[in-house]
């Protein structure tokens, strides 16, 4: 209808035929970028001053008052404006400057396209109010909302499209911008956007022509054909990723061609290498392939240039098997010339901190696990071909293995990662392996059994079974004893005990009855003790964990141990009977020892008593016994129960004798009217067992007084005169006679050499034996005579 059409009888004829689609600006994200840091709504704003209004249906124009307006070319943009201070203003001013010097037009469309999707994105967009309040001239806004209102809305989908599709076109991805062209709708009116439709119609027809050619001739058997064809699509469609997985299976280097670049993988990503050669000026585009991915998958290009000959790859998947493919550009962006093909290669981190170690008969390693590996896969090769291996135990990123039963000889471990793509498990890829060499030594066979036997003179005999063919050492530990079959190394042993014979003779039988076990392992199936023997003779005084272990080399293995002691001797033993039924005995108790055992021996049966430090120190020992004839054997006891005991030799041992006992007594005279006969001495021999032996001292009974009421007693055999003697003979004869080994002798009293009443009377015994017999005294009284 007219006078409806927008900008019909405004500025020059069909000023604007319909508004764009599409800012057809290269790097408009940028643009839009800076535009959001400012906190501007369309750029419009940035051109004019505070309360300025802005004409753009015929041209841009800054309006600042009733018939002033100032024309916005790319020389006003440039001149200084303090109203807009930032620097990030400054540099986008300069860019639309810039933009504006390349193409007239182009600052125009582009803030057509950004007023209209905010008239359109507006609720009240149909108003030419809210034109106005985005800083449009009213003259000009009625006008602008009706041609928004026309123009077709485009989505989120369709506006990413629109806005990025120039930056395609110059680079020559031409398979990427026909994608957005296919998002968005008819140009229509839009006929700066429709030409460049048609134009990349054009050249993605061209290109699928020549990939129809080139597909023909591989299919032909003719490769360097279908080369040049894939080339020439290349050349059409720089991203073309038929073209370009096509030159890959068809291009054959020529001799003098440049070799391929190098990939590696470091840290941060793929560092790509180009091989020495003088390329001059040449730019590079450079894509990544996948394995696995569709053929027709969108290329991943690396962006920037090569420094040096070297351009890192910081997008490569963890995982992936990617190879990389550089292609020489014209001037143009256009292809030219066959590519740089580097050989495939699996973005798979190798592990790291790889270490190996061997013990008796296996082999120990660990290593870092990648964060993003799936598992670790271990290979372990022998002198006889590959190991199997057990499952890898996982701690955290680090991972161990442990491989028993290996036997000696030299391996190779070797360790890769495994690594799955989310969503391509199936293509997942297998880092480089890391290898470790590892040497798996020979290591003494381990001693199975330690036994110690006590010997006379304080020696002590060790007896082993194992350790066959290795060097079995015994020693004492300085700390905590290594556990059986502990791994040690003969530099870690502590030096053999002295005081053992070092050499081992071959093996022995074992005697049940003189040996003290110390066994510290399970049977074995053999007697106890059956191997090879040494002898030691401890220190006395000494308690001592002995340690067997056996030495090959510079390895040694822990094995059993047992316990020896060697007490100090009991010195100073003697026995004094207390009583017929009691035996005092009396020694120097010997050192440290905590306890003794006091073993008597009497009318054939032994008995044993411990007796402890303290209560000796404190009571003595006083040990029940009868009147027999008994010996007391005393020695230290060890300090612990498994201990093995090294007597010390020539145990403390005394006897006692029988307890023979004499007895006397004063029986009064018989009566002779009022007066009585002289006193009689009876002398009774009482002896156990029936026999007081021959040797019998004699008995004396001695007077003393000294006329006083208060006599008193003689002190010893020659402590007065001797009133009446038995002699020891006739006291062992009449014990003898009555076969009970008790027998008296009646004797009467010399009166006559005995002095003045009252005197007192004692007796006593004479000769040799007297030490061995007890004597028994009467009453006191009974021995005074007044």
């Amino acid at each position: 209808m007219a006078g409806t059409d927008f900008g019909h009888a405004i500025g020059l004829p069909r000023a604007l035929s319909g508004l764009p689609l599409s800012p057809l600006v290269g790097g408009y994200g940028e643009l839009l970028a800076a535009q959001q840091t400012l906190g501007l709504r369309h750029l419009g704003e940035l051109l004019t001053p505070p309360g300025g209004r802005l004409r753009l249906l015929d041209g841009i124009f800054a309006v600042t008052g009733p018939g002033r307006r100032r024309h916005v070319g790319a020389e006003v943009l440039r001149s200084p404006r303090r109203d807009r201070p930032e620097p990030a203003a400054a540099w986008l001013l300069e860019r639309l400057a810039a933009i504006q010097e390349a193409d007239p037009a182009a600052l125009r469309r582009i803030l057509l396209y950004q007023l209209t999707h905010l008239l359109q994105d507006h609720p009240q967009g149909q108003l030419p109010a809210t034109a106005a309040g985005f800083g449009v001239d009213p003259a000009e806004a009625a006008a602008l909302v009706q041609a928004a209102a026309r123009r077709a809305r485009l989505d989120e989908g369709q506006r990413a499209a629109a806005e990025a599709l120039l930056d395609d076109v110059p680079a020559h991805r031409i398979r990427s911008a026909a994608r957005r062209a296919a998002l968005l709708p008819p140009a229509g009116e839009d006929r700066p956007l429709a030409a460049l439709l048609a134009e990349l119609a054009a050249r993605t027809a061209a290109a699928d022509t020549a990939l129809a050619v080139a597909r023909r001739a591989e299919e032909q058997g003719d490769p360097g054909r279908a080369c040049l064809h894939y080339e020439e699509a290349a050349a059409l469609a720089g991203d073309c990723p038929r073209a370009v997985r096509g030159l890959v299976r068809t291009y054959r280097p020529e001799p003098g061609d440049p070799g391929p670049p190098r990939s590696a993988l470091v840290p941060g990503g793929v560092e790509l290498r180009w091989p020495s050669g003088d390329f001059g000026d040449t730019r590079w585009r450079v894509v990544r392939l996948t394995r696995g991915e569709p053929a027709d998958a969108p290329l991943a290009e690396v962006p920037g240039r090569p420094v040096g000959g070297v351009l890192l790859d910081g997008g490569a998947g963890i995982g992936e098997e990617i190879r990389h493919v550089a292609l020489p550009l014209r001037a143009d962006g256009t292809v030219d010339g066959p590519p740089l093909i580097a050989a495939p290669l699996s973005v798979a981190p190798p592990v790291t901190e790889v270490t190996a170690l061997d013990g008796n008969a296996w082999i120990g390693a660990s290593w870092t696990a990648p964060p993003d590996a799936v598992h670790c896969e271990v290979t372990l090769t022998g002198p006889r071909g590959p190991v199997p291996v057990p499952p890898v135990a996982r701690a955290g990123s680090r991972e161990t293995l442990r491989v028993e039963g290996t036997a000696p000889g030299r391996y190779t471990l070797a360790v890769r990662a495994r690594y799955a793509p989310k969503g391509r498990a199936e293509h997942g890829a297998l880092s480089a392996a890391v290898t470790v060499p590892v040497t798996v030594h020979a290591w003494p066979e381990p001693v199975l059994t330690l036994t110690a036997l006590s010997r006379e003179a304080g020696g002590v005999e060790f007896r082993r079974t194992g350790g066959d063919g290795a060097e079995v050492r015994l020693v004492r530990w300085p700390g905590t004893t290594p556990a059986e079959r502990a791994e040690l190394t003969a530099a870690e042993l502590p030096p053999p005990l002295d005081w053992v014979d070092p050499g081992w003779t071959g093996p022995v039988t074992n005697d049940p009855a003189t040996s003290v076990s110390g066994t510290s392992v399970p049977d074995t199936g053999g007697p106890a003790g059956d191997g090879p023997t040494c002898v030691g003779h401890p220190p006395p005084g000494s308690q001592t964990m002995v340690s067997a272990v056996s030495v090959l080399g510079a390895r040694a293995v822990a094995g059993p141990s047992v316990l020896v002691e060697a007490p100090l001797p009991v010195t100073g033993l003697a026995l004094r009977r207390a009583a017929p039924d009691v035996v005092e005995v009396g020694f120097d108790w010997p050192g440290a020892a905590g306890t003794v055992t006091a073993t008597v021996t009497q009318d054939g049966r032994r008995t044993e008593l411990a007796v402890a430090r303290s209560v000796f120190l404190r009571e003595g020992l006083r040990l029940p016994v009868t009147p027999a004839a008994l010996s007391v054997e005393v020695h230290a006891a060890p300090r612990s129960a498994r201990s093995v005991l090294a007597s010390p030799g020539g145990d403390a041992r005394a006897e006692l004798p029988a307890d023979v006992a004499i007895a006397y007594e004063l029986v009064p005279g018989a009566r002779r009217g009022l007066r009585r006969g002289p006193a009689v001495l009876r002398v009774t021999v009482r002896a156990p067992g029936g026999s007081p032996g021959p040797d019998l001292p004699g008995f004396v009974l001695v007077a003393r007084g000294d006329g006083g009421r208060d006599p008193r007693r003689p002190s010893g055999p020659a402590g007065g005169p001797a009133v009446c003697r038995v002699t020891g003979a006739e006291l062992a004869a009449a014990a003898a006679g009555t076969g009970t080994g008790t027998g008296t002798v009646e004797r009467p009293i010399d009166t006559a050499a005995a002095p003045g009443r009252p005197y007192a009377l004692r007796g006593f015994l004479l000769g040799g034996a007297a030490a061995s017999v007890r004597l028994e005294e009467p009453p006191l009284p009974t021995l005074v005579v007044r």
